[in-house]
Formats: C-alpha cells, structure tokens, sequence
C-alpha cells in the first residue's frame, strides 16, 4: 500500500498539531502497519522557533499494547534521538514515556543565544508519567550528561566556565516545574552534589533556573588555585547556577 508523499506529510501535520507541534517541511512515506515516515524535516512547539531533524517517525504499534503505550513518535537527527511513547489517544494521553540520546545544545543551536551560553552533552535522559492528562500530572526522570559547561561571568573570577562531567540526575516533572532532588558529578577532581529547580521550562526565554552545587574539597586545579587566591581557609565550594534556561550563569562561593 502506498500514498503520495505530500498526503502522508499533510496526515502527520494534523496529527502532531494535536499534540502542539507543527510541521513545516518534510517527504513522506506510509510504513505498514501504522506508521508515516517523515525525512527532512523542520519541527517545533506551535508558534514557536523550529529545529531541522533528519528523520519523524509517527505511529501506532499494536504491540505497544502490552505496557499501553501504542502511541509512537521518534525524532532523529544524526546519532541523536527522542522517542515518546504514549497510551492510545497521544494527543490527550494517560501514560507518556519520553526517552533520549546523543542529545546536546548543538541540537538546539537556533534556539540558544550566539555568544557566552552554556552547553551540555546528555547521554540518556527517561521520564515517564502516568495520568498525564491530569494537571496534576507528575513525571520522574533521570538523566546522564557526559559534560554541562556553565559560563562564569563575574569580572574578578579568574574562571571563566564551569565545566562538571559524569553528572547524574534524579527528577521531577511536575506542571512547568524541574525539580531535580539529586545532582552529582564531577569538577576537575572534586565530587560535585546538589539539587536544583526549573521553573517555566517550556517558556525557555522566560523561565528561571536555580541550582546549588557543592564541591567538595576541590585539591587541584583552577578551583584549588582560587582556594589559594583568595580563601585559603576554606575547604569547600559552592557553585550557584541561575538565569533563565536559555542563558544561565555560574557564581562561585567558598566557605
């Protein structure tokens, strides 16, 4: 069975707009048994700054039904992915998975400002939620980055960028609110622990990021150098990420 590629686009468009996204380029394909495949196209929230993707994947699996989650949307571009998973009705789901991969702010170059922004590289990231139609709605996540590199603008710090590897994450998704319970990673040779919050984060331009980082008993580096400089006494940083999720930046503190 096949369908002109320019039906199969317009079949998706209408779906995924139902879900809040819009389609604006693409060729199209039917896969049997219930699926359009999208290549070359440009996707994004409705009303909002799109991102070119190398491939869209939409559909319904009957095998899905085994954990209720029928519901298939898969975005690629090169070796990054995300794939959401959602029970039978997708565009007014009771159950969400949401799965990534490859994932870094390289992906989301046009959406981040040009100059002194951060940037991050996540390995994998899962959250699920269950009765998600509910405003009450509440996803747990976790999430792997192999490097999150915050800028450090404040005129007397002789560091310029923080820059945290291995960092693991434990979360909420709760309305427009990240409320990470657990960050931990490393700085240089110190071990870095903390929590945080992201409210508004479907509003990237206008929401507001907080986190407190402890590192602890950093012994080399620029952060040991510092220590030096100008808290010699001291034998612990904090690190104190806010700004919105677009642009956020990092102020150390000794103690």
């Amino acid at each position: 069975m096949s369908l002109p590629g320019g039906v199969v686009v317009s079949i998706a468009r209408s779906a995924l707009q139902r879900a809040g996204l819009e389609l604006s380029a693409g060729e199209g394909r039917y896969i049997l048994p219930f699926s359009l495949r999208i290549a070359n196209a440009i996707i994004g929230p409705s009303g909002k700054i799109a991102v070119p993707v190398d491939s869209i994947a939409a559909g319904w699996e009957p095998s899905g039904l085994v954990s209720w989650l029928p519901g298939h949307l898969r975005v690629e571009r090169g070796l990054a992915w995300i794939d959401i998973r959602t029970s039978p009705l997708f565009w007014k789901p009771g159950k969400v998975r949401l799965r990534l991969a490859g994932v870094g702010s390289d992906d989301f170059s046009s959406l981040l400002p040009a100059a002194g922004t951060w940037s991050f590289s996540a390995d994998s990231a899962e959250v699920v939620w269950d009765a998600a139609s509910s405003k009450d709605a509440v996803g747990r996540g976790t999430a792997t980055l192999s490097r999150l590199v915050v800028p450090v603008p404040a005129s007397d710090s002789p560091i310029r960028e923080a820059v945290l590897t291995e960092v693991s994450l434990r979360f909420l998704v709760r309305g427009g609110t990240i409320q990470v319970s657990s960050l931990t990673g490393r700085y240089e040779d110190a071990a870095v622990e903390g929590t945080g919050e992201i409210v508004r984060f479907l509003a990237p331009s206008d929401s507001r990021i907080t986190f407190h980082l402890k590192i602890v008993n950093p012994l080399e580096g620029k952060v040991a150098a510092l220590f030096n400089m100008v808290a010699k006494n001291a034998k612990n940083a904090n690190l104190r990420i806010t700004g919105t999720l677009l642009s956020p930046t990092g102020e150390f503190q000794f103690f």
